[in-house]
């Protein structure tokens, strides 16, 4: 009995050691593991900063450093300030920091100080919130194809020293990848324009905040979204329901456009608009339709309303065709490029 027991000690001791030589081993080769994948994430960042400088846009920091053994790689670029010279847009900040877990280093999130400041086309326009961040989860394929894309923000403010501001309670934008289009979501929680604005909106009957923006569309993309390749151009947008709530005044839609040979949108967006006659007011109490118009304007759109067979509703087209856009019988100037 005894021989037996003097034979189990040791086949446990010997168990013991060879477990902790396995957990040892293990240890070492996934320290390893942090430190060269961490070096890689070093360079390719850095390879992604050079790629972008070849396509145009001006890439300045003071320091890039990885941190977060053994659990996370933690990217940290220190002073940030990238500038597009061709569209004159750019964009700065004291930091900006991405995380990523170590055994899934293709699901990113990003942390985004509460200040920042945007150049856009000769202004400047300082970011203030309380909370920003975004997430990138890719799908763990060379090219690296994009799974889904979400941002969010809380409390920001806008200031432009060209002297407007607004701001918002909140925000977020999603973007789900298909293929080979893509999903988008995005929505915007009261909303509150300039104050020069709101004032002369008040006066027609409007809050100084809007309730809610949201809209839901599908992307038709000549490529899927990948995180290596030039990003995919937009051939189609599919508006599956969009909404603005703005005290009496109910905006819903849904329509498709298309990419013309330009590039610009061409399609129809109908909307139905309750409560026009408020946002009618306010259109003309804010300079948004020249006083020349106003009338044969109203006129219109009381036609419409007696057709709708709901006097406070009206239906109205927002058309792109050739380059222009028209919201019913008036003129909203350019419409928009898709590529």
């Amino acid at each position: 009995m005894t021989a037996v027991n003097c034979t189990a000690d040791k086949v446990k001791g010997w168990m013991m050691r060879a477990l902790t030589w396995i957990v040892l081993i293990v240890g070492v080769l996934y320290c390893g593991y942090w430190f060269v994948a961490a070096r890689q994430a070093e360079t390719a960042t850095l390879q992604a900063l050079a790629e972008a400088e070849a396509r145009g846009l001006e890439v300045r920091h003071q320091g890039l450093s990885i941190a977060g053994f053994p659990n996370r790689f933690d990217l940290t670029l220190t002073e940030p300030d990238v500038y597009h010279m061709q569209s004159g847009t750019g964009w700065r900040a004291p930091f900006l920091q991405v995380f990523a877990l170590s055994y899934a280093p293709w699901n990113l999130i990003a942390a985004l100080p509460n200040e920042q400041v945007l150049s856009l086309q000769g202004q400047s326009v300082t970011v203030n919130s309380t909370r920003m961040q975004a997430s990138l989860f890719l799908r763990p394929r060379p090219s690296l194809p994009v799974r889904d894309v979400k941002w969010v923000a809380e409390g920001a403010s806008l200031r432009s020293d060209a002297g407007w501001s607004m701001g918002f309670a909140s925000a977020n934008l999603s973007l789900v990848g298909t293929e080979p289009g893509a999903e988008v979501a995005f929505r915007v929680l009261d909303l509150v324009p300039d104050q020069q604005i709101s004032a002369q909106l008040s006066s027609a009957g409007l809050p100084a905040a809007i309730g809610r923006i949201d809209a839901l569309a599908d992307l038709t993309l000549d490529r899927p979204v990948t995180l290596r390749e030039t990003p995919p151009a937009v051939q189609a947008i599919a508006v599956r329901e969009a909404h603005l709530d703005w005290g009496p005044v109910k905006v819903t839609g849904k329509g498709e456009v298309h990419a013309d040979a330009l590039g610009f949108a061409e399609g129809t967006i109908e909307l139905r608009i309750a409560g026009w006659r408020t946002a009618y007011d306010a259109a003309r109490a804010a300079g948004l339709l020249p006083e020349r118009m106003a009338i044969a304007v109203g006129s219109v759109l009381e036609h419409l309303a007696s057709r709708s067979g709901e006097p406070d509703s009206i239906d109205l087209p927002l058309v792109m065709q050739q380059g222009r856009m028209m919201l019913g019988p008036m003129p909203l100037g350019p419409a928009p490029r898709l590529r």
